[in-house]
This record gives C-alpha cells, structure tokens and sequence, in this order.
C-alpha cells in the first residue's frame, strides 16, 4: 500500500514536468524568433549607412544567421533588408501601446506600427554572387516601421514594404 500511496503523490508532479517543459519551450523559441530579429534588423549606432556599410552588414548578417540557425537551403544574396536604428527597448515598445498601434496588412496579417519614426537603412542587392560578394545599395530613411509582435510582447518580423 505504501509503493500505491507513493506512485499517487509523485504523478502530478510527474505529469506537471511537461507542461513546463512545453512553457519554456515555448519561451525559448520566442526569444530565438526576438533575437533572430535583432540580428537581422537591428543596429543601434550604425557606421556610415552608406553602400560599404550595407556590403558588410549584410554580409555579417547572413553568415551569422547560417550559423546561428542551420538552413540547409541555398546560400543566396538577400533582395532587400532594412536596419533599424536607436535603442532595441523603442522598437520592443512599437508591440505595446505606449510606442504602437495596431495595423493591418493588405493581406490582413495583423501588425504593429511605430507611432514615431526611426532612423534606418535599406540594403538592396544589386549584384554579386553568394554569400562573400553580394553587392548592395544603401537608401538612408526616417519612418515609421510596421512589425509583428509575439505573445510576450517582442518584435518577430520587420514588414519591409509595409510603410
């Protein structure tokens, strides 16, 4: 009776252990989707914003997003990619409603978008092969920024054509 007494107090805890292995997985794979964010869209003190600054920007980007998040797809010069400058808690604020409001794309995904302009840049691929020597344009900008935001309140996705 002892071993049935003791197999009864232990299973909830039992069944209790994934549950919160699902909850931090969870938060694990929304701080991955944040910092993958990051690491593509943001830069906070950018040096230049001119065609050299996108040529290696971009190019550091790339290989660190390879490295960081294994793709097994084709190595590729990216069409187009913005940075977004200033301070990474500003555009973490656009997901809450003291720095965003809700916006709606042309295709009905919802979204957030900055109620203030940031400063940023836009790399364009304009040639170069993969991934050493791809080729890019610098367009400098002031604008708001449109993005979606995951259930903690984190910016996941940057909405290039958005604004």
């Amino acid at each position: 009776h002892l071993a049935r007494a003791m197999a009864l107090k232990v299973t909830p805890v039992l069944l209790l252990l994934p549950a919160a292995a699902l909850v931090l997985w969870g938060a694990s794979a929304s701080q991955e989707q944040y910092d993958r964010f990051l690491l593509q869209h943001f830069d906070a003190k950018p040096k230049g914003r001119d065609d050299r600054y996108c040529n290696n920007r971009m190019r550091y980007m790339m290989k660190e997003d390879r490295r960081r998040y294994p793709n097994p797809g084709p190595k590729v010069c990216k069409e187009t990619n913005t940075f977004i400058h200033g301070n990474s808690d500003d555009i973490k604020a656009i997901c809450t409603s003291h720095g965003g409001r809700n916006y709606v794309t042309r295709t009905g995904q919802a979204m957030r978008q900055s109620l203030r302009p940031f400063q940023v840049t836009t790399c364009t691929w304009h040639g170069g092969k993969p991934l050493d020597n791809c080729q890019y344009r610098a367009a400098r900008d002031s604008r708001m920024i449109v993005v979606a935001c995951d259930e903690h309140e984190h910016p996941v996705h940057f909405a290039e054509s958005q604004i």
